[in-house]
């Protein structure tokens, strides 16, 4: 990773040369410091500004009703309204643009953030804009977001407020602030691919736990959303003594295996487009006492004491890609929902929504309040949590596999997951590597796994477990994991149905039997001669021990360790 501290200084050196560096992403150039010195701060007061000016020039729309910004919305270019009466919209790009997103904690900021605030502040200052204040947690947190985004841009706004709680009264000094702009470039990206596109996205972390996120080129909801996501991670762990998590939580209420009732809370963690909206949306309860919760479906911060705080109150922004009522029944019928916003989705002529054209994009989105989710609790707060599950992908790795708590840690290290359209489109499909399944972690990422470890080190109540959502074997002995087959295990073990567990060539523990799971799938090495499969589990270990070795000496050693005897 290159230049990685894990503290937020207030003013840092200006980048005025540029050095070819190999660590990183890729190999490309890089800025290394001179001695002038940029204060984060001017995203602060950029910003601040930009909203002071429009609202003394009033060219300002202030947290306008949802009648009047839905009027707008239906004003702007290329909307399209359905049958249901919700709004279609067309982004550019069609995804998040990580590979164009720097923060002042991993990367030195310097002249050309410089410029990016001179750029934003001067076009914006011919636009007439759209400010939308919302409270970022439950309803008693005093954190608060500021959205500003220019009118043409108004469905980002429309959007984007539904996924959070409206704010009580005039803001004064908001929490964070994401900012949208584009200039002439914007219209020539939309016939290139992302990789090519002229994007730049910046945020600034301050000292006193203020993020600014500037927006250049995009007006992609997950933009704001993600803006959001990434201050409350730093700010989780540098403020609160937390760790945020990529998470999806759900809370059940279901019989056991036994006969008792009892109440469980579960944690998935995945990238996203691996299952985990599907996996946490999706009700469990069949009887009468039974009741399944949707308690967050994206992240949110774990902890010390174990409890679990969600950070979007007001809403979902689900993927739409193939969804049904019959294996996603509850997004299905939240995406038919009037006044809805809703992201590359293909209208056929009738004005109805087709979630299977696919051609300009496989990441459809949408925003779907909490209200119109019928299984969506009151509140997004837990105070406990008892099982942590990771979603991944791979054909070596069994459906469902119990690890220990070292294992686990490990396996966030490694983040692997398949890589979706919501990331970079260009990879969409490939099996992918991300620091705890979280492209937006900023700072030391030793010690980032290290504090993870010491809060689950003090939760001894807790389960862990890895979820393959995808398919086990290879070629023409592919065995794909369906959603039936994966909800099927979660039913069991959320009822603590799966008691028995035995070693598997895996290198973890596998259930001797799954109701309604064939054996297969908790098997996958009798899709190989015993030769072929050891040769791959050796070779994927050494992968993973490698990748861990990556994260540096400050590593905890039981971490360290783990994949290490595999390989050897």
């Amino acid at each position: 990773m290159f230049n990685v501290i894990s503290l937020v200084p207030v003013n840092i050196e200006i980048p005025v040369k540029w050095t070819l560096v190999t660590s990183g992403r890729d190999s490309q150039y890089k800025r290394v410091a001179s001695m002038q010195k940029f204060n984060l701060k001017e995203f602060a007061k950029t910003a601040d500004r930009i909203w002071r000016e429009a609202v003394e020039e009033d060219r300002l729309i202030d947290n306008p009703s949802d009648r009047e910004l839905r009027l707008i919305v239906e004003k702007e270019p290329g909307v399209k309204k359905t049958i249901y009466g919700s709004f279609v919209v067309e982004s550019e790009p069609t995804s998040r643009a990580a590979m164009f997103t720097e923060n002042s904690v991993d990367y030195k900021f310097g002249e050309e953030e410089h410029q990016l605030l001179v750029k934003c502040e001067e076009t914006l200052a011919k636009d007439r804009l759209i400010s939308i204040d919302r409270i970022v947690g439950n309803e008693n947190s005093r954190t608060t977001v500021r959205l500003i985004v220019p009118e043409l841009f108004a469905h980002v706004a429309y959007g984007g407020k539904n996924l959070f709680l409206p704010a009580r009264g005039k803001i004064k000094r908001p929490t964070y602030q994401v900012l949208f702009f584009k200039d002439q470039a914007f219209e020539d990206n939309k016939s290139k691919l992302l990789p090519q596109k002229d994007i730049t996205i910046r945020l600034a972390m301050l000292n006193d736990g203020r993020v600014i996120k500037i927006v250049k080129n995009s007006n992609y909801i997950g933009e704001f959303k993600k803006g959001v996501f990434a201050a409350e991670d730093w700010v989780a762990k540098t403020k609160k003594n937390g760790i945020f998590l990529h998470a999806g939580c759900r809370e059940d209420y279901l019989q056991s295996a036994h006969g008792n009732y009892g109440k469980v809370r579960t944690l998935l963690l995945a990238l996203s487009a691996n299952g985990k909206t599907t996996l946490t949306c999706k009700i469990l309860a069949r009887k009468g006492k039974e009741k399944s919760w949707l308690i967050q479906d994206d992240g949110g911060t774990l902890m010390p004491d174990g409890s679990f705080h969600g950070f979007e109150a007001g809403g979902l922004f689900v993927k739409t890609e193939d969804v049904n009522p019959g294996e996603q029944r509850e997004i299905f019928f939240g995406l038919l929902k009037p006044g809805l916003l809703i992201e590359n989705v293909h209208v056929t002529e009738e004005g109805d929504l087709d979630f299977y054209i696919l051609e300009r994009t496989s990441n459809g989105r949408a925003v779907i309040p909490r209200i119109d989710i019928m299984h969506a609790s009151s509140h997004i707060d837990v105070e406990r949590i008892d099982n942590l599950l990771l979603i991944t992908r791979g054909p070596l790795i069994p459906a469902i596999a119990k690890l220990t708590l070292e294992q686990a840690v490990a396996l966030m290290v490694l983040g692997q997951a398949m890589e979706s359209s919501a990331g970079d489109p260009t990879q969409a499909g490939e099996i992918a590597i991300q620091f705890f399944y979280d492209p937006f972690v900023a700072g030391d990422r030793a010690e980032h796994t290290n504090r993870f470890y010491k809060i689950l080190s003090g939760l001894h109540h807790i389960n862990y477990f890895l979820l393959n959502t995808g398919g086990v074997g290879e070629g023409p002995r592919y065995k794909e994991i369906t959603v039936e087959n994966t909800m099927a295990i979660l039913d069991s073990l959320l009822r603590g149905g799966l008691e028995d567990w035995i070693d598997s060539p895996s290198g973890f523990k596998v259930p001797t039997a799954v109701r309604m799971v064939d054996d297969i799938y908790l098997h996958p090495e009798s899709l190989y001669s015993k030769v072929e499969f050891e040769a791959k589990q050796k070779r994927l270990d050494y992968l993973r021990q490698r990748a861990i070795e990556k994260i540096g000496d400050l590593l905890h050693p039981n971490i360290r360790l783990v994949f290490m005897a595999h390989t050897s």
